[in-house]
């Protein structure tokens, strides 16, 4: 299998979870731009190479994943449909090609090789939202939501501005806002004064996936790394909602002993954690923290496991 983007952010991860998941060194090969290619790294305990990404060498494997590089993942799609090939795109470049299918790992049906060739990994927050209403069920058909964005859902150049721009406000120095469009260090504030499109992006995700977009807020939080979210649900009650999460495997209450309430404490724990389930007007109240980049890497190697599940067994024994 290809890994295009490998020392990307979210490419990195799927590489450090393919290793950790038992996939050989010599089945994955890792591409990225021109740049990093001769770069040294590792895979598991082993030293790897980065190659460039050439379309030609994409296709001598069998499967190809896009953690990064939209614009190749788009040029690629026909070619991977027409040669047999299986995809799967992280960059969301496939979105809305009806060629494709949307999944989210436990929710959604598992993917075939017959007729879902070219799999979607969606946004952090759609795999946080869409694991939790599908848990929820009926109990949450009136939610309503807030979630609240870290800078590392912008990818590096989100994690480089907010740093700069922490720096910046510290001494006192103007702040520069290329990627986030104005300050958001030691500042919070809802994406569709800047950012409209996220709130459509997240809609259309959920709808992709047979849900009803619940009445929802984004926030770009002036975070790094681990995402946060706010449900309301009326008209239930806690011990209703807390069965519910717990049949469906979410981490209720500690994990661990530990209780992880927050975007900085999730980061580097897999799982989507809930707290504060807790009573209010009628309804109950929902806390949950997921780490955005290991949600989506997680998904990504599902996905590559549930495509490729007969060639990988094939490898490991």
């Amino acid at each position: 299998m290809a890994l295009v983007g490998a020392s990307s952010l979210l490419g990195t991860e799927v590489k450090d979870q393919l290793a950790a998941s038992g996939v050989p060194r010599d089945v994955v090969s890792l591409f990225d731009m021109k740049e990093v290619a001769g770069v040294l790294t590792e895979y598991g305990d082993e030293a790897r190479v980065f190659a460039e990404t050439v379309s030609e060498n994409l296709l001598t494997h069998k499967l190809i994943c896009f953690c990064s590089d939209p614009a190749k993942a788009t040029e690629s799609l026909d070619v991977i449909l027409s040669s047999g090939k299986l995809g799967i795109d992280c960059t969301q470049a496939w979105s809305d090609d009806p060629r494709t299918f949307a999944w989210i790992p436990g929710v959604s049906t598992p993917p075939t090789m017959s007729d879902q060739r070219a799999i979607v990994i969606p946004s952090a927050a759609c795999l946080m939202l869409g694991t939790t209403l599908a848990a929820l069920g009926r109990l949450g058909e009136q939610a309503s939501v807030t979630i609240f964005l870290p800078a590392s859902d912008l990818g590096e150049a989100g994690l480089q501005e907010l740093s700069q721009q922490s720096i910046a406000v510290l001494n006192l120095e103007a702040v520069d806002s290329p990627i986030f469009g104005r300050q958001l260090a030691f500042d919070l504030w809802p994406t569709a004064c800047l950012r409209g499109e996220a709130q459509k992006v997240l809609r259309r995700e959920l709808e992709r996936l047979d849900f009803v977009p619940p009445p929802l807020q984004i926030i770009q939080a002036p975070v790094f790394h681990g995402m946060a979210m706010s449900l309301y649900v009326p008209d239930v009650d806690t011990s209703e909602v807390s069965r519910a999460l717990l049949d469906a495997n979410l981490i209720v209450g500690t994990g661990n002993g530990v209780q992880i309430d927050s975007p900085v404490q999730v980061t580097g724990t897999p799982g989507l954690h809930a707290i504060a389930v807790r009573p209010d007007h009628h309804g109950v109240w929902l806390w949950l923290t997921i780490d955005n980049l290991h949600a989506r890497a997680a998904a990504t190697v599902a996905a590559m496991w549930a495509m490729s599940a007969s060639e990988l067994s094939d490898e490991l024994q």
